[in-house]
């Protein structure tokens, strides 16, 4: 790398969203300005200002728009063609985006482009790639093999997959790809079992859980499951599309004094996860879980999905089930929450975390980077 590389990388949600994947962008362009090289992050929103890192505003049609979303939801069928389609609000937002970007990246003089703008970004990204010899990356933040296995047969230069389980799913759908396993990683001196807890005025057990509320993390289903459960209360962080209809099925089921749900900045998370007494999640389908991760360096254990990418990630931290059988998910939160998990070097999702230092992760994309601007 004669000079430092610029990369220009592509999520629109950024600024905006306040879920695992843009704070991970974030944090990567962050880390790489730390390294050498200059990143300029284009997106709708602003993203906090650090040192090193550019910016370029970019226009998109978004994915929460009253209109497209009632296009969208209009009957099973518009909804079943237009997810075929790659049509959907997420992949209407992320390829006008990448079209809004394409101008000024092909005249920016960039060395590198990472790339969230589904399926049309992807080509998008190959047009660069073809007209101007401009290397891309595809993140592969989501688990469906039929939208992750159509970027990967763009011919990216690397496909960056967060657990081999995901790499498998992608394999066997672009056997050509060229894949490369970086599991993601935790700032373990910030996630620690010592960070002073918030004070919360619920009744304990207390069961956490993060992310946008939207269908696809079926936040929901915790609800429900504690109710079952009949003990404990339930905090939910974040915002999204399904957070009224999520704020009454918490306040009819579990009432005042056993949920709550806010939004924090990501600073403030490490306090949410020491105030709590397990962590849940009971989404479809991640690529990594890099909130399990975080509750578990926090020594938290937590209770998921059951499905291969999460028992790669979780281990023995924590409880597998089938979210939709309530029964099974009150029994999985019983279960974590009635056993010892260990103290200090003893505490076993403790142990489980340490297994993915951010250093290591930042120390592969630092690799990659410098392997393809060179």
């Amino acid at each position: 790398m004669s000079r430092s590389a610029k990369i220009a990388f592509v999520m629109p949600g950024i600024g905006i969203e306040n879920r695992g994947a843009e704070a991970f962008v974030v944090e990567l362009a962050a880390a790489l300005a730390t390294r050498g090289f200059s990143p300029v992050i284009f997106s709708r929103g602003t993203p906090p200002s650090t040192p090193g890192v550019g910016h370029e505003p970019i226009r998109a049609i978004p994915r929460d728009g009253r209109w497209l979303d009632r296009t969208y939801r209009a009957t099973r069928f518009t909804k079943k063609v237009l997810d075929t389609l790659f049509l959907d609000p997420l992949s209407i937002e992320w390829g006008t985006a990448a079209l809004s970007a394409r101008g000024r990246i092909a005249r920016g003089g960039f060395d590198l482009l990472v790339m969230e703008g589904g399926l049309v970004g992807a080509r998008v990204a190959r047009w660069l790639k073809r007209r101007h010899n401009l290397p891309w990356i595809d993140l592969a933040h989501g688990n469906d093999p039929k939208w992750e296995g159509a970027f990967a047969r763009q011919n990216p230069d690397r496909v960056v997959c967060f657990t081999e389980a995901a790499a498998r799913m992608i394999r066997e759908r672009a056997p050509r790809a060229k894949i490369q396993v970086i599991p993601h990683g935790v700032d373990l001196d910030r996630f620690h079992p010592k960070v002073e807890p918030v004070a919360l005025d619920l009744e304990r057990p207390i069961v956490l859980t993060a992310g946008a509320i939207d269908a696809h993390k079926r936040m929901g289903l915790a609800v429900k499951a504690l109710a079952r459960l009949g003990r404990g209360s339930l905090v939910a962080l974040g915002r999204g599309p399904e957070e009224q209809a999520l704020d009454a099925l918490g306040r009819k089921l579990l009432g005042e004094k056993r949920y709550l749900r806010t939004a924090v900045p990501r600073s403030e998370m490490p306090r949410w996860y020491a105030a709590a007494d397990c962590f849940t999640l009971p989404s479809r389908t991640e690529s990594f879980g890099l909130t399990y991760v975080e509750a578990m360096a926090c020594g938290k254990p937590v209770v998921a999905t059951d499905d291969a990418v999460r028992r790669e990630v979780i281990g023995e931290a924590g409880r597998f089930c089938d979210p939709e059988d309530l029964d099974a998910y009150a029994r999985a939160l019983g279960e974590v929450l009635g056993q010892s998990w260990g103290e200090g070097a003893e505490n076993r999702p403790r142990r489980r975390a340490e297994l993915f230092p951010v250093g290591a992760t930042i120390d592969a994309y630092v690799a990659l980077c410098g392997e393809l601007t060179r």
